[in-house]
């Protein structure tokens, strides 16, 4: 009797996967040119390579790809009977019973169910003010604050419903935004008047406008000491401001045009990057001194920060490459390559894995928080910038700001789940625990779309 091994070999030579998918390729353009297919039959090819893609990336054994193809197509079926989403998802999970007793895989079911097979209509994006340059979400509250640039204001969305609640005008130009947990407070830093507009999080009221140095460019909030830093990135100063009396406690001089803050909680330490003199400034939390100031690659742009491992990474934009601090020490541990025009590092705790944007080569590269070593790089749509994860699913959101896409990766696997068609300009990104959802704001359409975190659909 035949091993599965052996059916999987003799399957593969008879069929020659990659023979038939050349096949394919190079049929499928003239077929949708030359045919037209009343039945969705197109469609069902479509959905059948984008499953070959997802059982290929889990490593499921061959000689089980026509069990997951049925299932695929009975799914696909009442989907285009008009069956969809969530309802499609129930039935759908009655049906996986079924298939599990086979000996097929619930998870990689249940991905297909979800990612492959069921479609329904996008919901529209929820309109902001113009050019919106950051998104953050208050899971307190039940909302999502959204920086409108050129719109001197920020647009407050309600979680649950979707909708609008507020907008609230404030100072030139918001570009960044933070949240105080302790106060419940918004923090905006306004470029165009050197203003950090301080908003409540509670009634959507402005609390306070404190003036800090030029061209405030970004925020971080200290929840040991309650305090909020502004990187001035065209004073070459961070300000820190008290997050009870607005007071501004310091005026800390760092490197030559600071671009990022982020904090170390472990250790209570702000880190500067500094884009103009390839350093980052290491501030103390407690007294608002200096600490050390750290050489890294060319031109740091965005800053984070590992608790797994007490890490703290910058993506260098002019070099290609990622430095990767000891919190402790402040020693520079690493400096691994990775792909053209580093912009933005973000860390996920569940795979202690960082994730690099690689603005020019179109593409994520994948760092180890144990070993500091690249393990993947992964293809994503033109132009990715921003990242955010999804603590719920493990999944990981990368926003395409040239192709107005999000690229939605599996944070254990790294293999490319879906893509989502969002509008023009999308990169700013934040995901919302309490609803599983991911916001995105479009900064060339003017408005905000929102991904299911479980559907990855809008």
């Amino acid at each position: 009797m035949r091993t599965d091994t052996q059916r999987a070999a003799k399957y593969d030579a008879k069929t020659i996967p990659a023979s038939v998918a050349a096949i394919v390729a190079a049929v499928l353009p003239g077929m949708r040119l030359n045919f037209r297919d009343p039945f969705g039959s197109m469609d069902l090819v479509e959905k059948e390579q984008q499953t070959q893609g997802l059982l290929n990336a889990a490593g499921t054994p061959t000689i089980q790809f026509p069990l997951y193809l049925d299932f695929v197509r009975l799914i696909w079926r009442m989907s285009n009977a008009g069956i969809a989403g969530p309802a499609l998802a129930t039935v759908a999970a009655g049906i996986m019973k079924s298939w599990q007793a086979r000996g097929l895989s619930l998870s990689t079911l249940q991905t297909l169910a979800l990612n492959t097979a069921n479609t329904w209509p996008p919901a529209p994006a929820v309109s902001t003010g113009s050019h919106p340059q950051a998104v953050l979400v208050n899971p307190t509250l039940n909302k999502c604050y959204v920086a409108n640039l050129d719109g001197n204001s920020v647009t407050v969305i309600d979680t649950i419903t979707g909708t609008v609640i507020a907008t609230v005008a404030t100072a030139a130009n918001p570009q960044a935004l933070c949240l105080n947990t302790l106060n419940n407070r918004v923090y905006a830093a306004c470029a165009g008047t050197n203003r950090v507009t301080v908003i409540s999080g509670t009634t959507n009221a402005v609390l306070a406008t404190v003036t800090v140095q030029n061209s405030p460019s970004s925020l971080c909030y200290n929840v040991t000491n309650n305090k909020v830093y502004s990187a001035d990135y065209g004073s070459d100063r961070v300000s820190v401001i008290d997050g009870t009396s607005h007071a501004v406690l310091a005026t800390v001089v760092v490197g030559t045009a600071p671009l990022w803050v982020c904090y170390n909680v472990t250790n209570n330490k702000v880190y500067s990057g500094n884009d103009g003199s390839a350093n980052v400034t290491v501030i103390d939390g407690a007294t608002n001194g200096v600490l050390a100031t750290v050489a890294v690659g060319t031109n740091p742009d965005v800053l984070c920060y590992n608790p797994n491992s007490n890490k703290v990474y910058t993506a260098n934009a002019g070099s290609d490459d990622v430095s990767i601090i000891d919190g402790a020490t402040n020693a520079v541990l690493a400096t691994p390559a990775v792909g053209m025009g580093a912009f933005a590092v973000f860390h996920n705790p569940t795979d202690n894995k960082v994730y690099c944007t690689n603005l020019a080569g179109n593409s994520v590269s994948v760092i180890s928080g144990t070993t500091n070593l690249v393990t993947a790089t992964v293809a994503t749509g033109v132009g990715p910038r921003l990242i955010c994860h999804n603590t719920v699913n493990d999944k990981v959101y990368v926003a395409n700001y040239t192709a107005g896409t999000v690229t939605i990766i599996a944070g254990a696997t790294n293999a490319v789940l879906a893509t989502v068609t969002c509008a023009a300009g999308s990169w700013p990104i934040d995901y919302d625990v309490t609803h599983n959802k991911v916001y995105v704001a479009n900064y060339n359409a003017n408005s905000v779309s929102i991904i299911d975190g479980k559907y990855n659909k809008l």
